[in-house]
């Protein structure tokens, strides 16, 4: 099947809208067999911002649960906040149920619940999933105060240019011209102020209810270092992104670097530090 991009993201400035890939599916190809019990792969809890494998994950993360016999067909919200349940399939985390974005046989998208560690810990919980009444094994999942992730486009971090409404700039992908489908994309240039859109950045200021999206002004507590070619990045802002449940919004400018197609564009936070898959053009 083709990949599932369950959402488009209007950007406050632009007023056009870019994809946000939270969602792609790897693994929907066989249907499940009815009557087996659900079964979440070991290590199948991954970042929904990376879908790198061994990366942290943190409360309010958005993250894809990879298994077998998850659903019985395809299902997506439509509808924010989301529910707890699509398609007969709930998912609990430490026996907190979650916020979910979408389900098929072999992924689902969830938001691990805000509160599901007491405020400033780490710790092990379990997850599980229940489809059509039956309850998988637990899996365990490390959950840390921070898991950054850089959401992507074609490996292209989303990170939208809004310095100039003027310019034909504004509003395009910071990626070489053609590289992210239909989107307009043009190279940022050094300077440029860039939002990006990520995972895991950790507390906030005013959490929204699980499965809710931030409609005021919310901060992290802690701010980011943003590397653009290992370069940092002077940060203006790090929140909740509006209008998207579990994913944040940090605010830029592209620092003094060597123009390029792909340079590595990176986060970090609690001493961790985002993949360097995603990439961002400058000239």
């Amino acid at each position: 099947m083709t990949p599932h991009r369950p959402y488009s993201v209007k950007s406050p400035s632009s007023g056009w809208f870019i994809p946000l890939q939270i969602a792609l599916l790897t693994a929907m190809a066989a249907c499940p067999v009815f009557g087996q019990a659900p079964s979440i792969n070991p290590a199948g809890v991954v970042d929904a911002a990376s879908f790198a494998p061994g990366r942290p994950v943190s409360a309010g993360n958005v993250v894809a649960i990879f298994g077998s016999n998850l659903a019985t067909q395809i299902a997506t919200a439509d509808t924010v906040p989301w529910s707890f349940t699509l398609s007969n399939v709930s998912v609990t985390f430490n026996g907190i149920t979650a916020p979910l974005q979408f389900v098929a046989p072999g992924q689902i998208n969830a938001q691990i619940p805000w509160e599901v560690l007491p405020a400033g810990t780490s710790g092990t919980v379990n997850a599980v999933v229940t489809s059509q009444g039956v309850p998988s094994a637990p899996q365990p999942v490390v959950v840390n105060l921070f898991g950054p992730g850089v959401y992507t486009y074609n490996n292209h971090a989303i990170a939208i240019n809004i310095t100039d409404p003027t310019s034909q700039r504004y509003g395009a992908f910071a990626a070489p011209t053609g590289t992210v489908g239909t989107y307009p994309a043009f190279p940022a240039q050094v300077n440029d102020v860039l939002f990006v859109y990520a995972g895991g950045l950790g507390a906030v200021s005013a959490a929204p209810p699980d499965g809710a999206a931030a409609t005021t002004t919310v901060t992290t507590n802690t701010t980011p270092t943003v590397l653009v070619n290992n370069v940092p990045a002077a940060v203006s802002f790090s929140g909740l992104a509006p209008v998207y449940p579990g994913v944040y919004q940090i605010n830029l400018q592209v620092p003094q670097v060597a123009s390029g197609n792909a340079l590595p564009f990176q986060i970090q936070i609690g001493g961790i530090t985002s993949t360097s898959a995603a990439n961002i053009a400058v000239q």
